[in-house]
């Protein structure tokens, strides 16, 4: 089926849409600092509760990015140590918008592994919580050029993880953030591509230059809207 047929238009323009609401909602609440902080603690709070109660009935471990920034954000939001929060806030709004544009451009992705519509709208909304929450998050805590250290230990330690787990057979090696990871995300664009070393010579240091691009606007974006004269001490709120 064709990625621009009907059915998938409707998920790829609701899709673009919730992108466009999470955006023009992060900015609307950077203006004011105690609807910010709400908008935070109140995903936070959601994420862990709903998450926690998903894992704990099914036994299971999260696995992917996702589910893994689901207690990477509910945590740090609430913890009051400026660093970590920097760290869950990039990561949040990065793992929304790669979930939110992968449904845009690959929408039988997901098609393919959640069938149900209302799965698939759960995730949707959640994922622009995600995008929302760290977005908002940027926008309420000062950033520092020292923070790069504890992003960079989160990513590690992420990655780290994901490939263990893939490795034990604990988890699928098919989720996006590995297919990512592993490169064979271009097979759904171009499924006889061979995956050769000058493949991956191209593909590693540009997946790098992206997660570089966006740490700087992350930045950028701080700068604009965090005041000047927020203090930004290591247990600022």
């Amino acid at each position: 089926m064709s990625i621009f047929s009907y059915q998938y238009f409707y998920v790829q323009a609701m899709q673009a849409a919730l992108l466009a609401l999470a955006i023009f909602a992060a900015y609307g609440t950077s203006k004011n600092r105690v609807l910010s902080f709400l908008a935070i603690y109140a995903i936070a709070v959601w994420f862990l509760v709903y998450k926690f109660n998903e894992y704990i009935g099914s036994g299971k471990l999260p696995m992917d990015l996702s589910a893994l920034c689901y207690f990477i954000f509910g945590f740090c939001a609430l913890i009051p140590v400026r660093t970590v929060k920097v760290a869950a806030a990039q990561l949040a709004a990065l793992c929304g918008l790669v979930y939110g544009i992968c449904m845009i451009l690959l929408p039988q992705i997901f098609f393919a592994r959640d069938p149900s519509e209302y799965a698939r709208n759960i995730a949707m909304t959640n994922h622009c919580l995600l995008f929302f929450g760290g977005l908002t998050m940027m926008g309420h805590v000062k950033f520092k050029k020292r923070d790069l250290f504890t992003t960079a230990l989160f990513v590690t330690a992420i990655v780290v993880y994901i490939e263990v787990c893939v490795a034990k057979g604990v988890a699928e090696g098919n989720a996006i953030f590995s297919q990512i990871l592993n490169g064979s995300i271009i097979l759904f664009v171009v499924p006889d591509l061979t995956l050769t070393w000058w493949y991956y010579a191209i593909y590693y240091p540009l997946l790098l230059a992206l997660f570089g691009a966006w740490v700087a606007l992350s930045y950028y974006i701080n700068k604009k809207t965090v005041p000047s004269d927020l203090k930004g001490g290591f247990f600022a709120v």
